[in-house]
């Protein structure tokens, strides 16, 4: 299994940071998995670049947005991250605080990102975003 560190620093709104963290903060979850993966965004919003709506890229994986990525286990094509509540990944509505959501947050549209698994750290590809 192939893993990288990224260095990069994500880039998310104002009210999309206050509503990450809060999220963060308040979950309950008993899974492992989870938890390290909040810890890891709730870290990566410490450092992170805070703009307005305006000023935000077009290509930044956010709330709503439809990403096709790769990874080892294949191409997942329209996922929509979501709130926890409207997570459904029949419908291809993938939560923003599911392992793999929470890694593609904030991040752009070309990166490599770190996953984490049960077995480890994986990195996705995103491919494309849509806003």
């Amino acid at each position: 299994m192939e893993t990288t560190t990224n260095t990069k620093t994500i880039i998310v709104t104002k009210k999309e940071h206050e509503l990450f963290k809060r999220l963060i903060e308040t979950s309950h979850t008993v899974d492992p998995i989870e938890k390290k993966s909040h810890r890891k965004l709730y870290e990566e919003l410490k450092t992170a670049t805070i703009v307005n709506e305006k000023e935000l890229p077009k290509k930044v994986v956010r709330l709503n947005s439809i990403v096709t990525i790769q990874t080892s286990f294949g191409r997942k094509d329209g996922m929509q991250l979501v709130l926890p509540s409207e997570g459904d990944l029949s419908k291809r509505k993938l939560s923003i605080m599911s392992p793999m959501g929470s890694a593609l947050l904030g991040y752009i549209e070309g990166d490599k990102v770190p996953w984490i698994l049960p077995m480890g750290t994986e990195d996705i590809l995103i491919e494309k975003v849509i806003n």
